[in-house]
């Protein structure tokens, strides 16, 4: 036979050829691998990878190998320890730890391994005669029927059909038990991935020996099969038993916890299983877990994976969003933890935590869509259940439980009702997942989205609607807000003061001209004078008010005109002994009401004179009354801030019961207080009272009429020529003055008028 494959042709083909070299170790009649190679030059680089990945396989064993020394490395079997416990079963069940074909296996995505078909039926439903793969034969041709004899195992029965292996119930003769088979679905024809991946799941669960999880016996090849014999459990997998309905919560618990138990055993040896699912999760009639399949593990000591970054390895409902992003050499223990959380979502509501119409779109949700909560799909679940399977399903690997051994405690502390270490999110952090869902928030982070929520869909499509609708809303109000400004008010209230006041003078003027002007009912409104002004009106009461300077502040007020000056007014009682400044210490003087302007002007001149401290008390009271009230119990000095002819002035001072008292440093009381001037009351202001042909000198302010910022323009227009149109209010400022006061806060019509004024007077000037 040697010379016969001595003499081949060139153009055989290299599966044919490799098959016919592993038949040949099979029957011992090849005695040289580099003739073998010789004989076939144009593939003797591709049949020396297939022969070195053999030997690679071979060196899996536990035992270290060949026992024979011979030079096919499969010539005998490759068994685990002797020490190694496998308990002896009795009988032939009729259900056992198989790969239902109905079950999530299908779903595996991984390199090497492609999607199987759709099954119907139970195992019982299997073709027994299902092709067994033979070194000796084509991938079309049928195989041998069941029971079939291999080596030590008589194969029974098929168990179950994965994407990359067949499993079948088999007796090992020589130690009279029952045992599950695997062998690569493939058989001779297998790519180096698939008998990479098929001996790293063996090699991997020989390491472990845990009581949840399912023991190998023994692995190696023959007749040209790769195969591996194992622990046979009789019982239903996870994903049967909860297709049938969801487990009670405490029941899940049980079940996740010993699974993640049996887990911290591989991780703690340094194995990944990358493919935990309820599939993988066997339940004994003793309802003792058993963890299996692991064809996807990973050991964590050496690159030992079969699949490269890149690709998804995993089953897509249970894979962590790193093996989602094909991030595969980035996975950690962490993704199996991660996998545990959708295990124990699945096993309480019946479904997997994230689920797509198709494979690639679960895919982007696992990797991009945050998990729903355990009691959104189960409103009965257990708040401290919900938070455990939470911090299992982080999207971030560092924010899941730091070991599987912690997820087991507080299982566990769950079970018994205590406290779990586990924390709910912060309501910022759910906040800031459910905003990550919007499509154009993922967008602009760069993530992929695929079946949006509903409420997240909601919220944008109200976005970008109201990114239409506000900018006509805008629009909408300038153009109400100009049709307000340029309407005229039903009705005018303008503030005056004191009764009998300058102020109240001024307003009822003024309200009557208006009046007169726009046919509109306007309503004057006696007040405490300028403070009480100033509240009222910024609280909407009033639409005009005339304000002493100190009181004019503020963003929202605007200057209408400036209306006259105020003197303050020292005034004596004749025959009390005050013949100076100096003398009103210790004296009580009479001030105006509180909210006043006159009593804030009393108080700056008496803090300038140093005097402030020293008057007390100051005495509050109608000024009408002060020269009617009995000298013992009334005061002997008064500070009034009016308007210069003031009747109330006059009448005091032509009773020849008071008289007036200069300030003689006006100027140092103005730069103290930039609000007052220093000014002169002329003699002929107050006839009869025989004031000095010099005057008297004092300090004094300024009142002006006020409106608020967003008074209509019409009122200002007819306001300022109602105040400046003949006849004139008595002792306004004329508005050419007014024109040339700089750095108030006019309102803009206000300042437009004034403009005009100056315009007006430059060209009269220049036409001069």
């Amino acid at each position: 036979m040697v010379e016969d494959l001595m003499t081949q042709s060139n153009e055989d083909d290299l599966d044919e050829i490799f098959a016919l070299y592993l038949s040949a170790c099979d029957t011992g009649e090849i005695t040289s691998r580099e003739d073998f190679l010789r004989q076939h030059p144009e593939h003797a680089d591709q049949l020396r990878e297939l022969m070195d990945a053999a030997d690679l396989i071979g060196t899996f064993s536990l035992s270290g190998g060949p026992t024979d020394g011979s030079s096919d490395p499969w010539a005998n079997p490759i068994t685990l320890p002797s020490d190694l416990e496998v308990p002896k079963e009795e009988g032939l069940p009729s259900t056992a730890s198989q790969l239902d074909p109905r079950s999530d296996l299908a779903d595996t995505i991984g390199v090497g391994s492609p999607l199987n078909q759709e099954f119907s039926g139970d195992v019982s439903d299997v073709d027994p005669n299902i092709t067994l793969p033979m070194s000796n034969r084509s991938q079309g041709d049928t195989g041998p029927s069941l029971p079939f004899d291999l080596g030590d195992y008589q194969l029974l029965k098929v168990l179950g059909v994965g994407g990359m292996g067949v499993v079948y119930l088999a007796k090992q003769r020589e130690l009279d038990r029952l045992v599950a088979v695997k062998m690569i679905r493939s058989g001779i024809l297998a790519g180096q991935d698939e008998v990479k991946r098929f001996y790293t799941e063996a090699k991997a669960a020989a390491k472990l020996r845990h009581p949840n999880i399912v023991a190998v016996h023994q692995f190696g090849r023959r007749a040209g099969h790769h195969f591996f014999s194992m622990q046979y459990v009789e019982g239903e997998d996870l994903q049967k038993v909860i297709s049938k309905g969801p487990l009670e919560a405490k029941r899940a618990a049980e079940v996740v916890r010993d699974v993640a138990m049996a887990i911290h055993h591989a991780h703690s040896r340094g194995v990944l299983h990358r493919d935990l699912k309820p599939g993988n999760v066997l339940i004994d009639h003793s309802d003792q877990v058993h963890v299996t399949d692991f064809g996807l593990a990973k050991h964590t000591d050496a690159d030992s994976s079969v699949t490269g970054s890149g690709a998804a390895v995993g089953t897509p409902h249970y894979m962590a969003p790193e093996q989602a992003l094909g991030h595969s050499d980035r996975v950690t223990h962490h993704s199996d933890i991660y996998s545990l959380g959708a295990i124990l979502f699945a096993a309480v509501t019946s479904r997997p935590p994230i689920v797509g119409d198709t494979v690639m779109q679960t895919l982007l949700k696992v990797a991009h869509q945050p998990a729903p909560n355990l009691r959104s799909v189960c409103a009965d679940a257990d708040s401290d259940l919900e938070v455990i399977v939470a911090k299992c399903l982080e999207k971030q690997p560092k924010d899941r439980y730091k070991t599987a051994k912690h997820l087991a405690d507080d299982l566990q502390r769950y079970l018994q009702g205590q406290s779990i270490h586990a924390r709910s999110r912060s309501r910022a952090r759910k906040v800031a997942d459910w905003f990550a869902q919007v499509p154009i928030v993922a967008a602009i982070a760069g993530r992929q989205t695929s079946d949006t929520p509903l409420g997240q869909r909601r919220f944008q499509n109200g976005v970008l609607a109201a990114s239409f609708v506000i900018p006509l809303l805008l629009v909408g109000g300038v153009i109400w807000q100009e049709s307000v400004n340029n309407a005229m008010p039903a009705r005018v209230r303008i503030a005056g003061g004191l009764p009998g006041g300058l102020y109240t003078r001024a307003s009822v003027q003024l309200s009557q001209t208006l009046q007169s002007q726009t046919s509109v009912p306007c309503e004057v409104v006696s007040t405490n004078g300028t403070w009480d002004n100033r509240e009222r009106l910024l609280a909407g009461e009033f639409d005009l008010a005339p304000i002493q300077a100190t009181a004019v502040n503020g963003e929202t007020l605007r200057v209408v005109a400036p209306l006259f000056y105020e003197a303050v007014h020292v005034i004596i009682r004749d025959g009390s002994g005050i013949d100076s400044v100096e003398d009103l210490a210790g004296q009580s003087i009479a001030v105006g009401p509180h909210g006043s302007g006159s009593r804030r002007a009393a108080e700056m001149v008496l803090e300038s004179l140093e005097l402030s401290e020293t008057i007390s008390p100051r005495i509050e009271m109608p000024w009408q009354t002060l020269q009617e009230t009995d000298p013992k119990v009334s005061a002997d000095a008064a500070i009034i801030c009016i308007g210069v002819g003031s009747d109330l002035v006059q009448h005091m001072l032509s009773e020849r019961q008071w008289h007036l008292l200069p300030l003689p440093d006006g100027v140092s009381i103005a730069l103290q207080h930039p609000t007052l001037h220093a000014m002169t009351i002329k003699a002929q202001a107050y006839p009869g009272a025989s004031l000095p042909p010099t005057g008297v000198h004092t300090v004094g302010t300024t009142s002006f009429l006020v409106c608020r910022e967003d008074a209509p323009d019409p009122l200002i227009e007819s306001t300022l020529h109602s105040l400046y149109d003949e006849p004139n209010i008595i002792g306004l400022i004329p508005a050419r003055q007014a024109a040339e006061w700089q750095g108030l806060a006019f309102h803009r019509i206000s300042r437009r008028y004034y403009d005009q004024l100056e315009s007006e007077a430059q060209k009269a000037s220049v036409a001069d």
